[in-house]
């Protein structure tokens, strides 16, 4: 992959004053463009808003996830936040298009809302995955730069409380493709959708930290876009299959307006669900994790896809079709916990694997269920290696996890559930 050229457009929309509240946060919203060479930001705007979830002990990304990086700092030159993540754009600048032209994309950041000078450094992962900062910029949280809003206002169902929002793992799912006359059969999905994510491991080891909430934001039209058949929906997120040519691929690229949508309640993570049976979704590290919500696979697919979306696991098949090139190193260890070049297997899940089995494992009967280091992962057949003979970011099946990918998902689970 060549090393991307970084510029930064700053363009700050103006407001008045607000007051602080315990769940204020700053919204830092922004675009992302570029191609495979060239990658560059522009500010959109920096607003406040309510229901900041995240308890101040997970204030500190401290996992060192994601292809990107946010740091905040307070008046005093103090680190008081830092959030990893990844997004649409790291995906498609690996693409066969992105070497012919340019695209944008939209992103955004929830960061605390605290009173004062604040500097903010974006930082991009770079193929070596050493961090280079991109852009530093500074502004007062109380000046007339920061847009006071209101976001539209949607009822919001609370599935499943266990506890304050500030201890506990917030899952917000949002719906896209169903109308108004269709938001029950929407809540009784997403019932369905929680029940299947709290029947699987680890999942179900935590019982008492998960909160589950729902937006009824309804569409205007029912289903979703199918562009290789024609189909066109009017919805709320615009989610679309075929993207970056690949059918099965679902995803949204309305950041701004899903952020919109996410702003009348808590969340930690987002879930959307897509009204269709068609199989497919989409997840992103620390930004949303996506599902066909009538799917016979649905179980299946929302736990893969948070998979990617709440705990940064990587996917682990390696012949199946996809629109992605050199999309992980091999010459150094990439940053996903569930593949491995063996350069530093020791950062690993090396701890899980017995004495009596050999690196790289064979495969054998012998290994068919142990944890070990399978060769094939990441979309490479040779170079990359994955924990198990199979788990649920290989292939189709539901609670199915390997034990690193487990150790990796109830990590994150006790990072946000303080």
């Amino acid at each position: 992959m060549k090393k991307p050229i970084s510029i930064i457009i700053l363009v700050l929309i103006y407001t008045g004053l607000f007051a602080q509240k315990s769940s204020d946060a700053l919204r830092v919203d922004f675009f992302r463009s570029g191609n495979d060479t060239l990658e560059i930001l522009t500010m959109k705007q920096v607003s406040m808003q309510h229901n900041l979830s995240i308890g101040k002990h997970a204030w500190i990304d401290s996992v060192n996830y994601g292809f990107y990086r946010i740091d905040a700092y307070n008046e005093d030159g103090e680190l008081f936040f830092r959030r990893g993540y990844s997004s649409l754009f790291n995906e498609w600048r690996t693409t066969d298009e992105a070497k012919i032209m340019n695209r944008s994309f939209e992103e955004s950041v929830l960061i605390p809302f605290i009173e004062g000078d604040i500097t903010l450094k974006f930082f991009s992962r770079d193929f070596d995955t050493k961090w280079n900062l991109q852009y530093a910029y500074s502004f007062n949280s109380q000046s007339v730069q920061v847009v006071k809003k209101s976001y539209h206002e949607y009822p919001v169902e609370d599935l499943k409380i266990t506890g304050s929002e500030f201890e506990k793992l917030d899952i917000l799912i949002i719906p896209d493709g169903y109308t108004a006359d269709e938001m029950e059969e929407f809540k009784n999905d997403a019932m369905l959708v929680i029940k299947g994510i709290m029947a699987s491991s680890p999942f179900i080891d935590f019982e008492d930290d998960i909160n589950f909430r729902a937006v009824m934001a309804p569409s205007e039209e029912s289903g979703t876009d199918f562009p290789h058949e024609n189909i066109w929906k009017n919805t709320v997120l615009n989610t679309t299959f075929n993207t970056f040519g690949t059918e099965r691929y679902l995803t949204t690229f309305s950041y701004h307006i899903l952020m919109d949508i996410a702003a009348n309640a808590p969340a930690d993570h987002i879930l959307v669900l897509v009204n269709t049976d068609e199989y497919g979704g989409a997840g992103f590290y620390n930004f949303y994790s996506l599902a066909a919500a009538k799917s016979y696979y649905r179980d299946f697919l929302v736990e893969h896809e948070m998979g990617h979306g709440l705990s940064g696991l990587a996917d682990e098949y390696y012949t199946s079709d996809v629109a992605v090139n050199d999309y992980h190193p091999t010459h150094v260890e990439p940053w996903e916990p569930n593949i491995t070049s063996l350069v530093d297997f020791e950062s690993k899940w090396d701890s899980l694997v017995s004495e009596d089995v050999p690196i790289p494992t064979p495969v054998k009967e012998k290994y068919m269920d142990v944890c070990g280091a399978f060769e094939g992962a990441g979309y490479l057949s040779k170079g990359l290696f994955r924990p198990a003979y199979d788990c649920t970011m290989k292939s189709v099946g539901y609670n199915n996890f390997c034990e690193a990918c487990k150790r990796a998902v109830a990590s994150m689970i006790r990072w946000y559930a303080h």
